[in-house]
């Protein structure tokens, strides 16, 4: 009896323990072997714009992951079919390979496949102008991203579900906080796309044209280093880099840029792109004096944005057409050789089917439950998420408007708002004085240099100076945005 129980007490944990561990180890090798691999080799064809070769890659391994049974697998490449349908324009077709990656997924704990899911879905409802429905997506997204190991974040490129937020909160005029976001996007890798993203954002919304300077710099720093590689992201870093040297009256290396952009857009098929930097070189032509380059590129603005309008990739949604009528067309050769067995073997199929039937029917209702659960959920979510905003956009309103006045109460009162700042800068250094402080939370609100020097009374460049103090103070870098270091500081008090 007494070894009967050590075995119960020892014996039975440690076989769930191995099962366990067993188990942990078959999906990790799951995703050395597929999901890595197929990731790696599809972002690589998408930004070439080889979009049949993108189709055929996912065809093959979703035929190793329908004959292995990996279910995540197959869940992986109708994620990867979906992102290329709505590359090309055709939604339906998107939305129909989202539902069938999110019933595969409904029981799976991968955390960074889910979370590819629901940024997929964020994507499709940005391209149809639901940006709320976008951002109720994307949050979670976030929600299984922070669930994630750095590995796999980087592996399943999940950067792109923070920077795909801070592209949906300008489309909701949150300017501000997209900025957060890109640097979050940076935080798991840090690229030439973001890197010019955050150029384009201190350009155009910050001003801040030293900052823009600092981050092009560094994003076509990145792109030279993938020399003899197609990119479709490095024609985003090129066009970003024209804006920055037409804003510097440069107009004649923004056109050089304009040029690389161009090229590297048409050779990776990014026709969303090509208009538009059409419209940015003949306004730059139109800088530099040539009428006749100028009239000829406003045409070919005109032209292509028409045709972005009509043009379908035909080979590629034939191509896919073909991929969803697969398993019809192989269920109808089943069932032709069915009919020539006995008359007993067709009962036995006819049974079958009414039970097949019922639990279709049952699945039906219980997707539709879940479908008008889901809906309801979202649109909490999003409820919840604009009270939020408007909550922080009145406090922030208040303090700008104490600030303004010089109010006595701005710093107290930015310390009910923002709890954990103050310790936070105290913390780095207990010597900051209360003006220190104060200069803390008017860069932390996004005031320039001369607009504290007009509520203090002071020179600009005594702003300036006391700026150049405070960076001694908290020993920030010369090459780092006060706004970058805090939002890093903040972070580290609130992991």
């Amino acid at each position: 009896m007494k070894n009967i129980d050590f075995l119960k007490r020892n014996l039975i944990p440690f076989i769930i323990f191995c099962s366990t561990l067993s188990s942990c180890t078959s999906k990790n090798q799951e995703k050395e072997s597929f999901d890595y691999p197929l990731l790696q080799k599809n972002e690589a064809l998408r930004l070439a714009g080889n979009y049949e070769q993108v189709l055929h890659l996912n065809r093959e391994y979703l035929h190793t992951a329908q004959k292995n049974g990996y279910t995540d697998g197959i869940a992986l490449c109708y994620i990867n079919i979906s992102n290329l349908s709505v590359t090309v324009g055709n939604y339906e077709k998107g939305l129909a390979f989202l539902k069938k990656a999110e019933e595969l997924l409904k029981d799976s704990d991968n955390k960074a496949l889910k979370a590819r899911l629901f940024q997929e879905y964020g994507q499709m409802s940005k391209v149809t102008k639901l940006y709320n429905t976008a951002l109720g997506y994307n949050a979670k997204a976030l929600y299984y991203t922070h669930q994630c190991s750095l590995t796999d974040k980087k592996k399943y490129n999940l950067q792109k579900v923070f920077a795909n937020r801070a592209e949906f909160l300008y489309d909701i005029k949150q300017n501000d906080s997209a900025l957060i976001y890109f640097h979050k996007a940076m935080q798991i890798d840090n690229t030439d796309l973001i890197n010019s993203l955050i150029a384009k954002h201190q350009l155009y919304y910050t001003k801040r044209i030293d900052s823009a300077e600092f981050y092009i710099e560094r994003a076509l720093a990145i792109a030279e280093q993938k020399k003899g590689i197609l990119e479709s992201q490095k024609g985003q870093v090129y066009r970003v880099a024209g804006d920055y040297y037409k804003i510097k009256e440069k107009d004649s290396l923004s056109l050089q840029y304009y040029q690389k952009g161009l090229a590297i857009f048409i050779q990776t098929h990014r026709i969303y792109n090509i208009p538009y930097i059409y419209e940015a070189m003949a306004e730059t032509y139109g800088n530099l004096g040539d009428k006749e380059k100028q009239t000829e590129f406003k045409n070919k603005f005109i032209h292509a944005k028409e045709q972005l309008a009509n043009i379908q990739n035909n080979t590629v949604n034939l191509l896919i057409d073909k991929l969803l009528t697969e398993k019809e067309a192989s269920a109808q050769t089943f069932k032709f050789n069915t009919l020539m067995f006995s008359g007993l073997l067709l009962l036995v199929i006819v049974f079958a089917g009414i039970l097949v039937y019922k639990r279709l029917k049952h699945t039906k209702r219980r997707i539709i439950n879940e479908t008008a659960n889901l809906k309801d959920s979202i649109i909490r979510l999003q409820s919840e998420s604009e009270s939020l905003n408007s909550i922080m956009t009145k406090n922030n309103n208040d303090l700008i408007l104490l600030a303004e006045n010089n109010d006595s109460s701005f710093l107290t009162r930015f310390q009910e708002i923002y709890p954990d700042f103050i310790d936070a800068l105290l913390t780095r250094n207990n010597d900051l004085s209360a003006t220190d402080l104060w200069l803390c939370a008017m860069i932390r609100l996004n005031f320039s240099s001369k607009e504290i020097a007009s509520i203090m009374s002071i020179e600009h460049k005594s702003v300036q100076q006391k700026k150049y103090r405070l960076r001694k103070k908290l020993s920030i870098p010369t090459e780092e945005d006060f706004l970058v270091f805090f939002q890093k500081l903040e972070n580290d008090e609130n992991p």
